[in-house]
């Protein structure tokens, strides 16, 4: 039998699973594409250079490492380094802007998820309907019937009915694994958010350090800078006695 026919002899609920099929197949293209946007598969490449960099004290370069990168992961990274640099922010600040900003992106990735949610719950209630429906129109044609009771008739009314139950199936089985796949990546992500954040906001003492060693260094070269130029202009101050005597012993009229 031609998948038209089953399609036609399913009934009414048929059109609403093929809608709600062509839905659920947007959403997870849409979800392919908004992650592969958002370099959901390819973030762990760039969290250890950009850690190593923080812990180095080399903001600027951390900085360019992370603004080259996209995606919630490296967002969430550039906002906690921002935090960390600025010495006016209290802790309790930079925790809550960092969790404002995480929840955006959290909600971003999740969008449209609860579509598929909905296709797996009401995909197989909808099977069910079409199916009872099915089951009562074969069960009038039978008292239509009367005495003259044709079993052919009656088979042929559920095997008819039971094509929207397996229709239903086949609607929400991929949904219902799509939504808990998708879920899962960003639990992930989720889970790599949190974790990187925390890991900024612990470097922030081992960051001062660093910027004290820093400062104290520049200091130590400008004093020697210092000490050479004090030391050049001796040099030059104590030539200028020499030149003159040499230009005496030239010119004895000096």
């Amino acid at each position: 039998m031609n998948p038209l026919d089953f399609f036609h002899k399913g009934g009414p609920v048929m059109y609403v699973l093929f809608l709600l099929s062509i839905y659920g197949v947007a959403v997870i293209l849409f979800k392919a594409y908004q992650f592969w946007n958002a370099g959901i598969f390819d973030s762990d490449k760039f969290i250890e250079k950009a850690v190593q960099e923080i812990r180095g004290g080399d903001i600027e370069k951390a900085s360019a490492t992370l603004a080259s990168v996209r995606g919630p992961i490296a967002r969430i990274m550039r906002v906690a380094l921002d935090c960390v640099s600025n010495r006016e922010i209290s802790q309790k600040s930079k925790e809550a802007e960092i969790s404002r900003v995480g929840a955006a992106d959290i909600r971003y990735l999740e969008s449209h998820l609860r579509g598929l949610e909905m296709i797996a719950n009401i995909g197989p209630l909808l099977g069910l309907l079409g199916t009872v429906m099915g089951m009562v129109a074969a069960f009038a044609k039978l008292e239509a019937a009367g005495a003259r009771v044709d079993p052919s008739l009656f088979a042929g009314g559920i095997w008819e009915a039971f094509i929207c139950t397996v229709a239903g199936l086949i609607v929400a089985i991929p949904a219902i694994g799509a939504y808990y796949g998708i879920d899962a990546l960003i639990e992930r992500v989720r889970s790599t958010m949190r974790d990187v954040s925390v890991q900024i906001l612990a470097l922030e003492d081992e960051f001062k350090r660093n910027e004290k060693a820093l400062k104290h260094q520049q200091a130590i070269k400008r004093e020697q800078e210092m000490r050479e130029m004090e030391d050049r202009a001796k040099q030059m101050a104590g030539s200028v006695p020499e030149l003159s005597s040499t230009l005496k012993m030239l010119n004895p009229r000096y």
